[in-house]
């Protein structure tokens, strides 16, 4: 929420100071050798608690193995690079561990330890294409990837330190994301040695991932999902085997594809259609068609954001598995993640992976239940910059869910698809998501081409899980249609919301003139709608990420059916810890805090005064690594001098949050300094008196006006000097909504007022988080001009975003990120010119520092 931070007077417990090793030397209370006398002590309190220290040793080492052929007209055998994980004690249960799309094995060497650590030999492979693998990509063929699996399940077979249940059958399990889940359930259908399966983020059919058709009972392929389709095929194509090799034609249009994947790909491009050849492909490397084969205990993993494999992916192919062999376990997680980013979920979902393999291949006592999912959360973690996320379990999958009637008070609406497609509604793009629908001016829903057939308002919660449908009568002035559906929430204030911008693709031939009856399986979603919201129908005529007709054309679209509301009754997954342990846990765990604290309590250096000639902002050597080894800021330095507005830019996971956290004295940095106005910024530092913040979200206690939320505020904090809450509220430009209940407020008018917020005071540094997220193209661009006026009074703002038109259009200078690392900095001009040449936009240069960065699914 927005907030001015604490003054100078508030001082903070807290673990780690920015420069508490630089600055403690001999004059500290505590000596090295006191510390290692409590520190001991506290592992002592611990141990009940956790875990027994292991003892024995672990190792890693590469190996070789011969795969499967090279190709159908050569048998030669490839070679798989791989890397072998032994775990402190053998034999035992051995896990085959797949990657991504565009990764290798060393892109999985994270699970691979996790998994060692739990016990387990880990073989880590790449992929035939891929890394220092030979051959070339298949897709996940029968005839080849799938063939390279059974060698490698033979090569275990032969190996002392894996638990063999008979001659040549090792116990073994498999596992992977994305590229790697789909080899995880076309070998556990191949190969009946394979003993457990858990599959993340991966297709069920690849001809219906990438054309697909939401119509039910319609026979043709969806419209061409054209930007994740080259996406991918760019990713297979970088690269030539060697440098010192002249390039081919075909090695040059094909890359690291075979070369029947390759055709594939230029004639879907050429045709924005399969060819009966290309489904046949594409049929052969489609768990769909082999699940009915698998019989291994299975567990089904998919991300909530991503709007490449959606979640009815899983769905169908647990059908698929249930309806074959009923008595096989199934499990099902729903997680917030996905190919377009979401919200980080990794820990616990390796956490969950490593528990199915405990059950099925180490023999050992859990319970899992039949079906996880995540309900996002706003509230933010004291310990990182991960919102909260909130899991609930259901006892049954999610294959026949309730469904809640809400009748359609909207009429026939009509709309224009414009010829060339231009302007194209921007749903969600891969690795963005939703995050850059507004990107340029653009949004999900435009004008003309987009329409809403609205619900009544709720009158009491509705939980929205799964895949909602609705029958429609689609007409053309052309025949034809392609057209995108989605169910979207509506807030008494306006607000709309799709949640991570999934559509549900519709492609319709042949159509009669008085047009044809469809029933639409909207996207299977995870949201909540809460009383006074509406329910709406929202169709598009135009999508960026699809192939789309070219002439222009009308369409007719009315509603035949109410809304029929895919719903679940879930229960919040309970704690693993014997109650009886709480009261101990909970007198162990005020004990250790207190000797914690003792012992790690920071030593500030002494107040120092403001430098007039330092830069406003200083970051230097910034690092921050969690407890888990993930390093989100690396090595970061820049500076931001008075009445700059500073973008600082990057995709999701950059280290944008974490670093602005930092700044404001949220969380602390493993190493480095964060001066402002040459002060050193921690916890109680005068430095952050001069701040103004607004982190997440606003919050704002809806019964009262937007002026007695300021005030309420301001008089939370302590402080006794003048608010100016005049000067604030001309700036952000509410005028008289000032008097109104908040909760009559729309989005924009909340984010007006939570910058109002943060500009209490008028604090020489304004601190904005994905200040636009949630407006519409008219808010943000009052947004740009509050921003602007702010700076223009000498004052400076530094702004977070990944909305990269927002930025060039608002900044004066940019600071660049990518995965926790400085990749550019400077004016926004020097930015335009990096490369000599001037960019006509901020979208080009920033492509180019990022793009090299082409990994997904892992």
């Amino acid at each position: 929420m927005a907030r001015g931070l604490p003054s100078p007077h508030h001082h903070s417990i807290c673990p780690l100071s920015l420069n508490s090793r630089r600055h403690q030397g001999a004059a500290s209370v505590i000596t090295m050798r006191t510390r290692l006398i409590l520190l001991t002590a506290l592992i002592l309190a611990v141990a009940p608690f956790g875990a027994p220290l292991a003892l024995a040793a672990t190792s890693t080492s590469s190996i070789t193995v011969s795969g499967g052929p090279t190709s159908s007209s050569d048998a030669t055998p490839i070679k798989i690079d791989g890397e072998i994980y032994l775990p402190a004690n053998s034999p035992a249960p051995a896990v085959l561990l797949a990657h991504g799309f565009g990764g290798s094995k060393d892109s999985v060497t994270e699970e691979a330890k996790a998994l060692q650590a739990r016990g387990f030999v880990v073989l880590a492979w790449s992929a035939r294409g891929f890394g220092n693998s030979t051959g070339s990509i298949s897709m996940n063929s029968p005839d080849r990837e799938v063939v390279d699996v059974a060698k490698l399940i033979d090569y275990l077979g032969n190996r002392k330190e894996v638990i063999q249940d008979k001659k040549n059958d090792p116990r073994v399990g498999i596992t992977g994301r994305s590229y790697g889940g789909a080899i995880s359930l076309l070998a556990g259908a191949r190969d009946q040695r394979i003993d457990a399966i858990a599959a993340d983020i991966t297709w069920n059919n690849l001809e219906g991932a990438l054309f697909p058709q939401s119509a039910l009972g319609i026979a043709e392929p969806g419209p061409f999902k054209r930007v994740w389709t080259g996406t991918f095929f760019s990713i297979g194509s970088l690269g030539m085997r060697s440098a010192t090799t002249t390039p081919t034609p075909q090695t040059l249009l094909c890359g690291r594809f075979a070369p029947e994947w390759c055709a594939a790909y230029q004639m879907s491009v050429a045709q924005n259609a399969p060819s009966p050849a290309i489904t046949t492909l594409m049929k052969a490397v489609s768990p769909t068609t082999y699940a009915q084969d698998i019989v291994a205990p299975t567990l089904l993993m998919q991300g909530e954001a991503d709007s490449l494999f959606p979640l009815t992916e899983s769905t169908r192919t647990a059908k698929s598995i249930r309806d074959a062999h009923p008595a096989t376990p199934l499990a099902m997680i729903w997680h917030s993640g996905g190919h377009d980013g979401g919200q980080d979920e990794s820990k616990r979902l390796q956490g969950q992976v490593a528990n199915w393999f405990d059950i099925y291949l180490a023999k050992k006592a859990h319970s899992f239940p039949t079906f996880q999912l995540t309900q996002s959360a706003a509230a933010i973690s004291s310990q990182d910059s991960a919102p909260e996320a909130r899991v609930q379990i259901g006892t049954s999958l999610p294959l026949a869910t309730t469904s809640v009637a809400l009748a359609i008070t909207s009429k026939s609406k009509v709309l224009l698809a414009p010829a060339g497609a231009a302007p194209s509604a921007v749903s969600a793009l891969p690795g963005f998501g939703s995050a850059l629908s507004l990107a340029g001016g653009l949004g999900a829903f435009l004008p003309g081409q987009s329409a809403f057939f609205e619900s009544a308002p709720l009158t009491a919660q509705l939980p929205i899980i799964g895949a909602s449908s609705v029958k429609v009568r689609v007409a053309s002035t052309t025949g034809d249609a392609t057209l995108f559906f989605s169910l979207i929430v509506k807030s008494e204030s306006g607000r709309t919301t799709q949640p991570n911008g999934l559509v549900a693709p519709v492609r319709l031939l042949g159509i009669p003139a008085n047009g044809i009856d469809i029933d639409v399986e909207l996207p299977a979603i995870v949201t909540n709608a809460t009383p006074g919201d509406r329910i709406a129908l929202a169709v598009s005529t135009t999508d960026l990420g699809y192939a789309m007709p070219q002439d222009g054309r009308v369409y007719s679209i009315t509603p035949l059916s109410p809304l029929f509301v895919s719903t679940m009754t879930l229960k919040n997954a309970p704690s693993n810890t014997p109650l009886y342990l709480w009261p101990l846990i909970a007198v162990g765990a005020f004990g250790l805090s207190l000797l914690w604290v003792f012992i790690r309590r920071p030593r500030h250096p002494a107040m120092k005064e403001p430098q007039s000639d330092a830069p406003l902002v200083s970051v230097r050597a910034l690092n921050k690594q969690y407890d888990d080894g993930y390093k989100a800021v690396t090595d970061l330095s820049f500076t931001v001098e008075h009445g700059q507005v500073v973008g600082l830019l990057g995709p999701n996971g950059a280290g944008k949050t974490t670093t602005l956290r930092m700044l404001m004295g949220l969380i602390f940095p493993t190493s480095g300094e964060i001066e402002i106005s040459g002060v050193p910024v921690f916890p109680g530092s005068r430095a952050l008196s001069g701040l103004g913040s607004f982190v997440e979200g606003p919050g704002f206690l809806p019964h009262l006006t937007g002026s007695e939320n300021l005030d309420l505020y301001w008089r939370s904090t302590g402080r006794s000097d003048d608010p100016e809450i005049a000067d604030a509220l001309e700036i952000s430009g509410l005028g008289t909504a000032v008097n109104k209940k908040v909760r009559t407020y729309s989005q924009g008018m909340r984010q007006r007022l939570a910058i109002a917020q943060a500009m209490l005071g008028k604090p020489e540094l304004l601190v904005l988080d994905e200040p636009t997220n949630g407006l519409d193209p008219t808010q943000i661009k009052a947004m740009r001009s509050i921003l602007k006026n702010y700076a223009e009074s000498g004052r400076t703002v530094i702004v977070s975003s990944h909305l990269l038109s927002e930025v060039e259009q608002t900044c004066s200078h940019v600071v660049v990120m990518h995965r926790g690392l400085l990749i550019a900095s400077g004016t926004i001009d020097e930015i335009l010119n990096r490369n000599g040449k001037r960019a006509q936009h901020l979208e080009e240069i920033f492509m180019d520092l990022v793009g090299e960065d082409t990994e997904i699914g892992i």
